[in-house]
C-alpha cells in the first residue's frame, strides 16, 4: 500500500493549523477534534470551490495557498513548543 504525498501534506497541514488553533484560542478535548474537522474540511473543499471562479481562479489560489501556509507556519511553531514543553 502506498500513501499518495497530498495526502500525507494534508495530515500535516491539519496537525499544525489544528495546533495553531489549540494555541491561540485554548481549545481542549473535543473542541480540538471539533476544530481538525472543521480545518479537513476546508482544506479539502475550499479548491474545489476556486475552480467555480475561472476567471479568478489563479488569483484565488493563490490566495488561498498563501493563507494555508501562514497558518502552517505559525501552527508548525505552536506545535513545536507544545512538543518541547510536554
Amino acid at each position: 500500500m502506498t500513501l499518495d504525498t497530498s495526502l500525507i501534506l494534508t495530515v500535516a497541514f491539519v496537525i499544525a493549523i489544528t495546533s495553531f488553533f489549540k494555541t491561540q484560542l485554548g481549545l481542549k478535548g473535543w473542541w480540538v477534534i471539533l476544530a481538525a474537522f472543521v480545518v479537513l474540511l476546508v482544506l479539502l473543499y475550499i479548491p474545489l470551490l476556486i475552480v467555480q471562479f475561472p476567471v479568478a481562479a489563479s488569483y484565488l489560489d493563490a490566495l488561498w495557498k498563501v493563507i494555508v501556509l501562514l497558518l502552517t507556519a505559525a501552527g508548525s511553531v505552536d506545535f513545536v513548543k507544545e512538543i518541547r514543553s510536554g
